[in-house]
């Protein structure tokens, strides 16, 4: 039997190792980064598309729109992956493969296809929910080596609301990189078109 000394400091230990994960929970979640915003025209209505600072595609695309809808609408909307194909030109199909975390998770199993030049695929990724400030996209399985990607609702004000949404991505050797920024930013700018149009007619 471990001396009394050893049992509190172990006993100490576990709970400080508690506490601070606990803590890493509940920190409150970073914003997006907003400053590469152009506040003129997404208040005038425009979709704004950005590579980064030298405006081209290196992996990292960010998107932003202002929506006439509230923050829960729009969750609505973007976590209903099932009826994508009903809007998304390049997305095929999308079922739900399992539900995690009593329901803070889910896994769906996508076929799309960016351009006709590039092969048709299927990849798996995760959404982990945040209701109503954002929506994480991890990858779980497909082509690409790397599919990281946020959604955040940032209220506007009181049945305004901004989306804004960044994308990190390293394509495999199924897309090369080159063949990738065309298609993506088309494709960005119509899924954030469709959740707008989608999301205000909710209303």
């Amino acid at each position: 039997m471990s001396p009394p000394t050893e049992r509190l400091r172990f006993s100490y230990l576990q709970a400080a190792g508690l506490a601070f994960f606990l803590m890493l929970d509940s920190a409150p979640a970073q914003p997006p980064e907003l400053d590469w915003i152009d506040e003129k025209l997404i208040q005038g209505g425009e979709i704004l598309i950005d590579f980064g600072d030298d405006r081209r595609f290196r992996g990292r695309i960010r998107a932003a729109t202002l929506v006439d809808a509230d923050p829960e609408t729009i969750w609505a909307i973007l976590s209903d992956c099932e009826s994508a194909p009903r809007y998304l030109d390049n997305v095929q199909s999308c079922e739900l493969v399992e539900t995690l975390d009593g329901g803070k998770a889910q896994v769906f199993r996508q076929r799309a296809k960016l351009r006709w030049f590039i092969p048709t695929f299927e990849h798996e990724f995760r959404l982990d929910y945040e209701p109503y400030d954002r929506i994480r996209v991890t990858r779980v399985s497909g082509p690409f080596e790397r599919l990281d990607g946020v959604w955040w609702l940032v209220p506007e004000s009181p049945g305004r609301t901004r989306v804004v949404h960044q994308l990190d991505i390293e394509s495999g050797p199924l897309i090369p990189n080159f063949m990738l920024s065309g298609p993506l930013r088309r494709d960005i700018l119509n899924a954030m078109r469709a959740v707008r149009e989608l999301s205000e007619a909710s209303i």
